[in-house]
């Protein structure tokens, strides 16, 4: 855990990160909120509030009796939240940063193509 973000949000990115790499899959069982509480030391409330967003955003899902569940649209959720936030933050940083010296939007084009 970082001081750079609030520990609810890195502890959704953490489970996020599972569910891109495959640790958990679509229908499978994550870590329970006593786990991760135990596992990185932080509130109940805290893992708590974490897993509810994730519920909210359809991530996961309350497997009756057993736990919380992988969406079957959880990747593609994740992914769509993830690229919107890298067009909204990272690449208007980047072109604003490029502009200020003086990089224009074809010289940028051209060094965005060199760089795959």
């Amino acid at each position: 855990m970082n001081d750079e973000k609030p520990i609810f949000i890195q502890i959704i990115e953490m489970i996020e990160d599972d569910i891109l790499s495959g640790v958990y899959s679509a229908d499978g069982l994550i870590i329970s909120t006593p786990q991760i509480s135990k596992l990185l030391g932080v509130n109940p409330a805290t893992a708590q509030k974490a897993i509810g967003i994730l519920t909210d955003g359809g991530i996961v899902y309350k497997k009756r009796g057993v736990g919380m569940a992988v969406s079957a649209r959880a990747k593609g959720l994740i992914l769509e939240k993830r690229k919107a936030d890298f067009f909204e933050r990272a690449v208007k940083e980047f072109v604003a940063a490029a502009k200020k010296i003086g990089i224009g939007t074809d010289e940028l084009i051209g060094i965005i193509a060199r760089s795959n």
